[in-house]
């Protein structure tokens, strides 16, 4: 891949990222097209992230580029012709937009063949799979992501990077690629806490401070599923928790009450039946044997779902919501796990992501924090969660609890 020509202006961070890029890209595929910053964009180089470089997810808009979405079936798409709204916010505050990343078919569920900076045997996860793998690799400081189930979370888990989910609809989705409406959540991966709050104060009105803890009440808990974490995330789940005591926030263990395999059937309903509602004119013309098989199998099921099959499931899973929290009156915020082991090899899916789905589906902020690495060298992730509209303060424990945990892991530049 040819990289990006630095031109005149601020060029360190141009040069970081070719630098970057010249050693990664060829191993990871964790960018589709690169961006001009310069040319034709209001630009500030005095703003909070000036000198700070962002790949953007193919399904958001970045003025003077396609989106394509991940698909074939967009590969004449012209270019956008404005940035998205939360684009528009990063680059006004001086950010540099340096690449589109590489995302699941319209953020699905098909693999990619970005691979994971750790291990290229392994999958980054989905559906921002090359946003976390670009930061995990140094090739941005910061990605932007979405999710609609796990697709934010799980890659920055998997790429031992730092997650954030803000709650639902605090960002804004003009210019961004609908899946599912009813979920769908711009959000940031980035190296640090700090970097991403940054990001998120950018891309938000309000100003995001910190918190006292004083009166923060905290607990730790995992979903009682069939499925259970490995030793080594355990492991990383019970230092973390350890960790989060000191902070004097009153932990204990518990089990978090809900319907896991329930709530999951109930999200797929709503989301299939609103990506078919938003895409599904696809499987008319001449675009449906472009399509990757799940996305175009998760369109048809979709078609199949009724209007009121459809309520049925948004219905049960607002009052799953609301059971949810009213169960944690007077907690703040809860430690768990976002995935029960480190990334998997490539296997034809992009990890498991069951464990996120009721979170996303619960509406509050998320934030994942790298946790050192396995036995296997794969990096290992802990997640704290908050009700919505909780960010700010969710913020701030998740930068005390990253000072006191392990230093972030990074990859070692594979030999071949």
């Amino acid at each position: 891949m040819s990289i990006i020509r630095a031109r005149q202006g601020n060029e360190t961070d141009l040069e970081r990222f070719r630098q970057q890029a010249d050693l990664w890209e060829h191993r990871i595929h964790a960018l589709v097209a690169l961006c001009d910053t310069d040319e034709g964009k209001t630009h500030s180089v005095h703003g909070p992230l000036a000198g700070v470089t962002v790949g953007v997810k193919d399904i958001i808009d970045v003025v003077g580029v396609a989106t394509r979405n991940g698909s074939d079936a967009c590969k004449d798409a012209p270019p956008a012709t404005k940035d998205a709204s939360v684009v528009a916010s990063l680059r006004a505050a001086g950010a540099r937009i340096v690449a589109k990343t590489t995302t699941t078919e319209f953020a699905f569920t098909d693999p990619t063949a970005c691979r994971n900076p750790f291990d290229l045997n392994r999958t980054p996860g989905g559906s921002s799979s090359g946003s976390g793998a670009a930061v995990a690799a140094g090739l941005v400081d910061i990605g932007l992501g979405t999710q609609t189930a796990g697709s934010l979370c799980r890659p920055a888990a998997y790429c031992g990077v730092v997650g954030f989910k803000p709650s639902y609809a605090l960002l804004s989705t003009i210019g961004v690629t609908p899946l599912s409406p009813s979920f769908d959540s711009v959000g940031i991966i980035a190296g640090t806490v700090e970097l991403a709050r940054s990001a998120f104060a950018a891309m938000t009105t309000s100003t995001v401070q910190t918190h006292d803890m004083s009166s923060v009440t905290a607990i730790c808990g995992l979903w009682n599923t069939s499925v259970v974490p490995y030793a080594d995330t355990l492991a990383a789940f019970n230092d973390a928790a350890t960790v989060l005591a000191t902070l004097g926030l009153g932990t204990e263990q518990t089990t978090l009450q809900a319907d896991v395999e329930q709530i999951v059937t109930a999200h797929r309903t709503v989301m299939t039946y609103e990506a078919a509602m938003a895409h599904g004119a696809i499987l008319s013309d001449a675009r449906a044997d472009l399509l990757k098989p799940k996305f175009a199998a998760g369109l048809r099921s979709g078609t199949a779902i009724s209007s009121d099959a459809a309520a049925r499931a948004a219905e049960y899973l607002a009052e799953a919501k609301r059971a949810f929290w009213a169960g944690l009156a007077g907690v703040d915020v809860v430690l768990t796990l976002p995935v029960p082991d480190g990334p998997p090899l490539i296997d034809g899916t992009t990890g498991y992501q069951d464990w996120l789905t009721p979170w996303t589906v619960f509406g509050g902020p998320l934030i994942c924090l790298p946790w050192g690495l396995d036995r296997l060298k794969r990096p290992r992730s802990v997640m704290l969660a908050a009700r919505p509209g909780q960010d700010a303060q969710l913020l701030s424990i998740a930068a005390k609890l990253e000072a006191l945990g392990p230093s972030r892991p990074l990859p070692q530049l594979p030999r071949r």
